[in-house]
């Protein structure tokens, strides 16, 4: 197997390669107002995978073929690049079966997913599939929605602070305290007018003031305090025949 990719086409005469031709083929196609989709063949040997001779055998005539050698099917751009080869929308990509492409689940959706954002269609010899770069292609909308999943656990996990789930937004904003206070002091306003303002619910009114109104709680454990007899306990009234024995 070719130690780096080469891309290639086997031409009629003498079976020589001829990536360049077939680019000036397409060129003058282009200059005639004509455009000739390309189709490549990513052909690679991984542990279990079928050989190249049988990768081979679902490929036609006119099929580029990129022997990739040590490089990833995620390199394919790269590779294509080298050799002054650029993919367009309505162009295809061959892969004779899953097997043959060593990436990890999470990269293969991604490296698919950016080709058929590209307009790229991919085929998959073996098992028959061809997945279309159009949002009716339900393989492709499925694929999408896979990718979009990899970037977003992803990103909890590069980013956990960002990413954190902000919760339920605030319906009352601490910096707001001075303006509900001086709703509450108006004359006849109550609570329940006041949070009908607000657009919340008087619980929601409550436990607000309750966290944010220091004052609020500091006067209601004075309040608390008062309540007490003058010693400090708590004044008791038991009824019933053990009523001598309680003490005070």
């Amino acid at each position: 197997m070719p130690n780096e990719a080469v891309s290639h086409r086997k031409c009629p005469l003498k079976g020589d390669l001829c990536g360049a031709t077939a680019r000036s083929q397409d060129e003058a196609s282009r200059a005639k107002g004509r455009r000739l989709t390309t189709t490549i063949a990513f052909l690679a040997e991984t542990p279990g995978s079928a050989s190249l001779k049988d990768q081979q055998t679902c490929l036609k005539a006119n099929d580029i073929q990129v022997f990739a050698g040590r490089k990833t099917f995620s390199q394919l751009g790269d590779i294509l690049a080298r050799m002054d080869i650029r993919l367009t929308a309505g162009d295809r990509v061959k892969v004779h079966d899953l097997s043959c492409l060593s990436l990890t689940t999470p990269m293969l959706i991604r490296a698919v997913a950016k080709l058929l954002k590209a307009g790229v269609t991919l085929e998959l010899c073996s098992p028959a599939i061809v997945i279309e770069p159009n949002g009716a292609d339900r393989l492709h909308t499925m694929l999408d929605a896979l990718d979009t999943h990899y970037r977003h656990i992803h990103g909890i996990k590069t980013h956990p602070k960002q990413m954190a789930q902000a919760g339920r937004k605030r319906l009352l904003d601490p910096n707001m305290l001075p303006e509900i206070r001086a709703k509450l002091h108006e004359p006849g306003a109550t609570t329940t007018d006041v949070a009908s303002s607000l657009g919340v619910a008087r619980s929601t009114l409550f436990n607000y003031l309750e966290r944010y109104d220091v004052d609020r709680r500091v006067n209601r454990q004075k309040k608390g305090v008062g309540s007490r007899s003058e010693d400090g306990c708590n004044e008791v009234k038991v009824t019933g025949p053990h009523a001598d024995n309680t003490s005070s």
